[in-house]
């Protein structure tokens, strides 16, 4: 302009706007007065055409580089087009990676592949570059300070499940993001072929836990922002969108996510190990305006106890409320169950000289017996007795103290069923010694000699220790839920019936105390249910139904608390 009147060309406006139609934004770098490009390309119509302006008298290099850097896309991902060689080559001084092009190119830009883009007809994308250019003029006005202006900015993040319903976002998420994917896992670009790989990977491993984010903040609404997907304690797809970049959104998933293992491919634009992201704000789902139960001062904290069906109901749970989560693991050759009577324990540990018991015993870890249940620390308690199956018990000669031991180098399933265990005090050392290297001969001999041998399964035992824990809780003020167990689809007719029992015994005492009580056949009623890893029972089952009684036990505790505010406010 400063070289004489512009001249209006019609076609290239329209590859412009074209462009923009595609989802492809498109800047301005100009040696120029600002004013007087904003006027003329206002009186054109096209000034909304265009993001981040950079017009100024001055090299253009670092106006390119500081284009590319405040609007976050990868340098191969852009084009820099001036009429200037000496301009591109400095384009290419200051962004190495850079593409760079005379005008001529402008013309063959819209039958080039590379710039076929996505269908984008109401510019969604162009609107999402002018909120994160409205950003960066309000964080260079707070002194560049990016700590202080992201807790100015009202982060918020949601976690959803419902994979299938967006999968077309999720699958060009996990195809198309390079400097916010971990990963780097794609999949098919026929989509159809993408879902069948996803099924596949779901299958590999039970415990799974896989979803995608939203975020919004002050300045909008980012939509479908990232991906993630857990097996057991790594990340095989752990990916966010460059939209969200230098917000912390991918530190704070993943540490909410429990920090698992990433096997980090390739470069990433940001490192996850940085000190604890207190910014973010988590609610139930950003679009949805009402996130009372979010917006509490805190969270209920959701104490979840149990065994497989916990541990993956817990993957639903824990994005919308906080978790304390206690459920089975091994210990040098020990499995640690979390029984009812390992709860109940705590009653006896009151006792000085039982607490000396159990620090003489093998398979024994730090905190063994600590639970949220005992201590009262959580409002609400989720309990699942699926476990009762698992351990013998043994009771101290000295105290009539009563516990559960159980390991698998010695028998586990026997041919009475479930609740028949091996009495593991009739095997000598010897018989040990190579199959529990951790257990001395002194904790073995001190476990034979001290403790004898109760049984599998006592139904007065639980029945009495249900009774001891609904009173302690109830009194209070906790709410408590019960999930039940699986009793009647499947074919492992054993453990049907072991579970079919302990309802039978918990049924009754959940109303006594009034304890909600969530019957496993509302949301289990054929083997379609089950989850397709051979148990054909018990509590392994599909995806969706531990997504139905997380459900169910979020509306309980929404519930609870919609009482309790209606009871404050009077």
């Amino acid at each position: 302009m400063s070289e004489g009147e512009i001249t209006q060309i019609p076609e290239n406006i329209n590859i412009v706007k074209e462009l923009n139609r595609r989802g492809i934004v498109n800047a301005i770098c100009s040696r120029n007065d600002f004013s007087d490009v904003e006027n003329k390309l206002k009186e054109l119509g096209v000034w909304d055409e265009f993001v981040f302006p950079r017009i100024e008298w001055g090299p253009k290099g670092p106006l390119i580089k500081d284009i590319v850097e405040q609007i976050q896309l990868r340098p191969a991902s852009v084009l820099f087009i001036d009429d200037n060689v000496t301009n591109l080559n400095e384009a290419l001084h200051f962004v190495p990676s850079i593409n760079v092009a005379e005008p001529t190119i402008i013309p063959t830009l819209l039958a080039d592949p590379k710039f076929k883009g996505k269908p984008d007809p109401t510019c969604k994308r162009l609107q999402q570059y002018r909120v994160l250019e409205a950003k960066q003029k309000d964080k260079s006005a707070m002194g560049g300070d990016n700590i202080s202006f992201l807790r100015d900015s009202n982060i918020r993040i949601s976690f959803h499940t419902d994979i299938e319903q967006q999968f077309p976002r999720i699958h060009d998420l996990v195809n198309r993001t390079n400097q916010l994917n971990f990963t780097k896992k794609r999949w098919p670009e026929d989509i159809e072929e993408a879902r069948k790989v996803f099924e596949a990977e779901l299958q590999e491993e039970f415990n799974s836990n896989v979803g995608y984010v939203k975020v919004s903040d002050a300045y909008g609404n980012y939509g479908i922002c990232g991906f993630y997907f857990i097996q057991r304690d790594t990340c095989k797809h752990f990916l966010f969108s460059c939209r969200t970049m230098n917000m912390g959104v991918e530190q704070a998933v993943w540490q909410k996510l429990g920090r698992k293992h990433i096997d980090i491919q390739g470069k990433v634009a940001s490192r996850l190990d940085m000190p604890l992201v207190d910014w973010v704000s988590f609610v139930p789902d950003i679009d949805n305006a009402d996130n009372s139960i979010a917006g509490a001062a805190s969270r209920p904290t959701v104490c979840l106890r149990g065994a497989c069906d916990m541990m993956m109901t817990a993957h639903f749970l824990r994005t919308d409320v906080e978790t304390k989560e206690e459920f089975n693991y091994p210990y040098e050759g020990w499995e640690i169950a979390t029984t009812l009577r390992s709860a109940l324990v705590n009653e006896a540990l009151e006792r000085p000289i039982n607490r000396q018991i159990i620090a003489a015993l093998p398979g024994i870890p730090e905190n063994r017996f600590a639970t949220a249940a005992w201590d009262e620390t959580a409002d609400v308690y989720v309990f699942t007795f699926g476990q009762e199956t698992f351990h013998g018990l043994y009771r101290s000669k000295t105290t009539g103290m009563t516990i559960p031991m159980g390991t698998y180098a010695l028998p586990y399933y026997l041919p009475g069923g479930p609740f028949e265990k091996f009495d593991y005090t009739t095997v000598p050392y010897e018989e040990i010694q190579d199959k529990l290297p951790n257990t001395t001969r002194d904790q073995w001999n001190f476990f034979r000699s001290e403790f004898s041998f109760v049984g599998g399964f006592n139904k007065d035992i639980f029945v009495k220790d249900l009774r001891t824990l609904f009173s302690r809780l109830k009194r209070a003020g906790k709410t408590i839920i019960i999930v039940g167990l699986n009793s009647r689809v499947g074919r492992d007719l054993g453990i049907l019936s072991a579970f079919g029992q302990i309802n039978e015994l918990t049924l009754p005492v959940a109303r006594e105390f009034g304890v909600d009580f969530l019957d496993a056949h509302q949301f289990v009623k054929s083997e379609n249910d089950l989850a397709k890893d051979g148990s054909f029972g018990g509590s392994h089952y599909e995806r969706r139904v531990y997504k139905q009684i997380s459900d169910a036990i979020l509306n309980i505790v929404h519930d609870k608390i919609k009482k309790m505010e209606t009871i404050s406010s009077y």
